[in-house]
């Protein structure tokens, strides 16, 4: 591997903040370079999937363009579907979320009850979807700020920019959002046949969402659905213990787990580009897509 494709592959895997879809378009473009130049595609994508090893896309995209040696249109296929995926996204997100009967109507004197929902952390994909959800109808966000990197002030940030209302809470706080709230919609980092991925806080929000009777929607592209042997080999990843508590005092030990999976049982749908996905419809996605991650290419990453 050449110096310049592992500095690429490094400050990969330093990115703490970005979302899922934004670290895939970087790991897309390495591995576009890397099949143009003629490379060992070997160790890149084996060093992707290093970097980071929770994010099913990264795994999917490597899959992809091992595959893309010998059939170049497979890799080609896969990176116009991601770049198709966040405009299907918004546009399932709107029909999922329309209130048709509460739509202002000529004449009737009727306006639209605010929709308000609930989210964690920082996702592209989310903030995109609700950014598309407040020019159609009036909208109010509730955030978790996203210990410890903060990412979820930049989601609150870029929605406030745009003219939609955001109360930001702490994460341990985030579950007093639910009273009135009609829906949780957050993003993943992949979707197994019976858990998703995503930021940790996500399960304690979705437990305490089913407590309180209030619908949790995934937003997911197909490219974060993973096979079987796939979901074996993600693994959790933990950030430094500094990020917590710098300078914890001896025998204190500090854990900063980044991601946690969430029972695929509390979630009401899966928003997909494709279409509103029913949960209980995971697994039979996750293995169609055995059938494309075939054992052969995965032993070529050597993990």
């Amino acid at each position: 591997m050449t110096p310049e494709f592992t500095r690429r592959i490094a400050v990969l895997a330093s990115d703490r903040e970005s979302g899922a879809s934004e670290i895939l378009d970087e790991a897309l473009a390495i591995l576009a370079d890397a099949l143009a130049s003629g490379a060992d595609l070997i160790p890149i994508a084996r060093g992707l999937c290093l970097a980071q090893p929770t994010m099913a896309p990264i795994w999917n995209a490597t899959l992809a363009a091992l595959a893309g040696r010998d059939d170049p249109e497979r890799f080609t296929r896969f990176t116009q579907r991601v770049a198709r995926a966040p405009d299907a996204l918004a546009r399932f997100a709107l029909e999922c979320f329309s209130d048709a009967e509460a739509m202002d109507q000529p004449g009737n004197g009727r306006r639209a009850a605010p929709l308000r929902l609930v989210t964690i952390s920082f996702s592209r994909s989310v903030a995109r979807v609700l950014e598309v959800l407040g020019q159609t109808r009036s909208l109010r966000v509730a955030c978790s700020e996203g210990r410890p990197a903060l990412e979820g002030r930049r989601l609150a940030t870029r929605l406030a920019e745009v003219g939609v209302p955001v109360t930001c809470f702490t994460d341990a706080a985030i579950g007093h959002a639910l009273g009135g709230a009609d829906a949780v919609l957050v993003g993943a980092d992949a979707v197994a046949a019976e858990w998703f991925l995503n930021k940790s806080g996500t399960r304690m929000l979705a437990a305490t969402a089913a407590q309180e009777g209030v619908p949790l929607y995934v937003l997911a592209s197909r490219d974060k659905f993973v096979s079987h042997t796939i979901a074996n080999r993600l693994a959790g990843r933990e950030g430094s213990s500094a990020e917590v508590w710098q300078g914890a005092p001896a025998g204190v030990a500090v854990r900063n787990p980044y991601f946690e999976s969430t029972p695929l049982d509390l979630v009401t749908a899966i928003i997909t580009d494709a279409g509103v996905l029913g949960a209980a419809l995971a697994p039979e996605v996750c293995a169609s897509m055995e059938e494309q991650a075939s054992a052969g290419l995965i032993a070529q990453l050597h993990l």
